[in-house]
């Protein structure tokens, strides 16, 4: 059974004139709390082999946090699709492709935003999801079928394991 784990990004700059939507930054305290998140999705046993965000900015270092909990880190890409305006079946046919090429028992991390994640939870599972900063939805693939195993909330993730 593969494991995804679906992650928004962590807190970031407001939006400003003139400035790119995708170059928002995590900001100091976006980076502290990321940080402290992604090491409590480690310490749960969440440890990805590969990772792919989003070519925002914000989502980049969300799984740049990520890496950094786990020791040694993972091979990590950008993907288009996991953008704001992602579309959930374009996404579902990419992770087709991506899981069948996965070895079994593999973790996968995806960093994406809102309202995209949530919605892609629902078109895959059936289930509805609150994705808050750094929250996490963990979904299995097994048989050709996803499954939501669990639904992790910032500060969940933040506490102790």
């Amino acid at each position: 059974m593969t494991k995804l784990l679906l992650i928004r990004h962590g807190l970031a700059e407001d939006p400003r004139p003139g400035r790119p939507d995708a170059d928002r930054a995590l900001t100091a305290q976006g980076w502290a709390r990321t940080r402290l998140a992604m090491a409590g999705l480690v310490s749960r046993g969440y440890r990805p082999a590969r990772g792919v965000s989003s070519p925002y900015r914000r989502a980049a270092e969300t799984l740049r946090c990520l890496q950094e909990a786990v020791q040694g880190g993972f091979p990590v890409e950008t993907w288009p699709g996991l953008e704001p305006d992602g579309h959930c079946g374009v996404a579902e046919a990419w992770l087709m492709g991506l899981l069948s090429g996965a070895p079994p028992g593999d973790t996968i991390a995806l960093v994406s935003h809102e309202p995209f994640l949530s919605s892609l939870v629902l078109h895959l599972t059936g289930a509805e999801v609150e994705m808050k900063k750094t929250a996490c939805s963990v979904l299995s693939w097994q048989d050709g079928r996803f499954a939501l195993d669990a639904h992790l909330m910032p500060a969940e993730l933040r506490g102790p394991a």
